[in-house]
């Protein structure tokens, strides 16, 4: 019991560097598979994360290395050192300036409702700089992980806030049962789409090493209760986040960030402040196991590396002025990165597709094969199933990475065509779910719809008639072109007759003078 006890400080740190932004995207993946394959899906991935720490873990203690980098020493040789280096660093960097990001997207909105000043380009770069050097540095240069565990308990009371908030959300539909018609129970059209989100959700295993250093009396079995209790509780609330979540916005559309789907209350808007600080409290936990993959790197450049790690069994001491060195480099470094390039969506998911999925899965059950090559019993089966679970999840997270990322440019460029000519355009995704794009007759090049407005309306103003015709064209009525008249015989014969009737009448109507002229004449005489 009382081992137990110590251990939930270990529990506590690490199950705070396990949740991040993917328990925002929890009802969106179980809206994409359904709630039962969801389920199904995110305890496979909580299992295979535990099955991944142990054989990593049984495969360092068996050789008897306590850093993964060099376990991959042990086992690889120097190649295979610098791949997990380079995999590590390259990880956490991606996920430091992802943390510096998101702080960057939520806090200025919140700060700027709160306060009252406008939100600006300059009120996100001071907040991201303000968290970055007050918070993140501050808490990066303790050397002890275990002292973070105050920190990492608000963050995990944070998010219990959080998941209660969902949960009240969700309540009225829970009641009145309205969700039960409403929801997906098993889809698998949505299974590569978020396989890469829950296979990563759980990933830890960069972590290890920096917790099995700090145990008092660091073993096996207490690295593996440690893993497992942290996993289950994260497991816990992804499970709450996701099924309640979907059934409070089962009639909305739910994306990859829940906390847009929430009301704006101060409620709400304290949830999200709340979101961004935790971000920044957990920074630290990922500047741990990087900074030693920077160290064990820099100390590769030596002649002979073993020289420089005379205990390799033991844990990699960081001098202290490299130490500060490597963590202020960090941490101004992908806060830099972050300021400049705010959209880094599509580096940062190829990243974690692919030196996540390796870190995770290829590598521990590559090692533990081995290593363990010589032994016998069900546990090279299971490493094997591992192995090929992470190869299918790197195609898989790759492919979808690489194809949301093709339709987001093709959507960019038609948002700037539009833009630049200023008329409404039907997103091919749209059209596609409208089926127009089967119908030849809506096919037309994206120059037929690009005329200018001013040039169209000036033409419709000159020529009224044509107006009116190609009005009467576009109601489907069919207008010939106008045939000029033959020249009419008959009238031009009525004419003629008609001057002669009247050259005829002024003749007789002069007789008909001259004759009462003479009867005048006779009456008078």
């Amino acid at each position: 019991m009382m081992m137990g006890h110590s251990n939930w400080p270990f529990i506590i740190n690490l199950g705070n560097s396990i949740v991040g932004v993917s328990v925002l995207a929890m009802p969106y993946c179980f809206k994409q598979c359904g709630i039962v394959l969801g389920t199904v899906l995110l305890l496979g991935s909580a299992w295979l994360t535990q099955i991944s720490c142990r054989l990593l873990m049984k495969a360092a203690v068996a050789s008897k290395k306590r850093s993964y980098e060099f376990l991959a020493l042990h086992t690889f040789g120097a190649a295979g050192k610098l791949a997990v280096e380079v995999s590590i660093i390259g990880l956490l960097i991606g996920t430091c300036v992802a943390f510096h990001v998101i702080i960057g997207d939520l806090g200025p909105n919140i700060v700027s409702k709160m306060t009252g000043l406008q939100n600006t380009p300059q009120l996100r770069t001071s907040l991201m700089v303000f968290l970055g050097l007050c918070v993140a540095l501050p808490l990066g240069l303790l050397r002890n992980i275990e002292s973070l565990s105050n920190v990492s308990a608000i963050s995990i009371g944070f998010y219990t806030v959080f998941v209660a908030d969902i949960f009240f959300t969700a309540l009225p539909n829970l009641w009145s049962g309205v969700w039960v018609s409403k929801v997906e129970i098993w889809r698998l059209e949505g299974v590569f789409q978020c396989l890469p989100i829950f296979a990563l959700a759980f990933a830890c295993q960069t972590q290890l090493f920096v917790m099995y250093d700090a145990l008092p009396e660091p073993s096996l079995s207490m690295m593996n209760n440690i893993v497992n209790s942290a996993v289950w509780m994260c497991t816990a609330m992804y499970l709450m986040v996701g099924f309640f979540g979907y059934v409070a916005f089962c009639d909305y559309k739910i994306g990859g960030d829940v906390l847009l789907n929430l009301k704006p209350t101060i409620f709400t808007e304290s949830i999200k402040l709340g979101f961004t600080l935790s971000v920044a409290l957990s920074f630290p936990l990922i500047i741990f196991p990087m900074r030693a993959s920077i160290n064990t790197l820099m100390c590769s450049q030596t002649p002979n590396p073993r020289s420089a790690h005379e205990n390799l069994s033991g844990a990699s001491i960081i001098p202290p002025l490299r130490f500060k060195a490597i963590t202020i480099s960090v941490v101004i470094g992908t806060l830099i990165i972050g300021i400049m390039l705010p959209n880094v969506e599509f580096v940062l998911g190829l990243t974690g597709a692919t030196m996540g999925t390796m870190i995770s899965f290829i590598f521990p059950a590559i090692m533990f094969i081995s290593v363990m090559s010589s032994s016998k019993g069900d546990s090279k089966s299971i490493a094997q199933m591992v192995l090929f679970i992470g190869v299918t999840t790197l195609l898989a997270s790759t492919y979808t990475t690489l194809t949301s990322h093709d339709k987001s440019e093709v959507k960019q460029q038609l948002q700037a065509i539009v833009k630049q000519q200023e008329l409404p355009i039907v997103p091919s995704v749209v059209a596609k779910e409208m089926n127009v794009l089967d119908k030849p007759e809506l096919k037309v090049p994206l120059a037929a719809i690009a005329d200018d407005k001013e040039g169209v309306k000036h033409k419709l103003e000159e020529h009224p008639k044509d107006d009116r015709e190609n009005k009467e064209a576009a109601d489907g009525k069919r207008r010939e072109p106008p045939i000029p008249d033959a020249p009419n015989e008959k009238e031009e014969k009525n004419k003629e007759a008609a001057e002669k009737k009247g050259e005829g009448d002024q003749v007789k109507q002069k007789e008909n003078d001259k004759i009462e002229t003479k009867k005048s004449e006779n009456s008078l005489r």
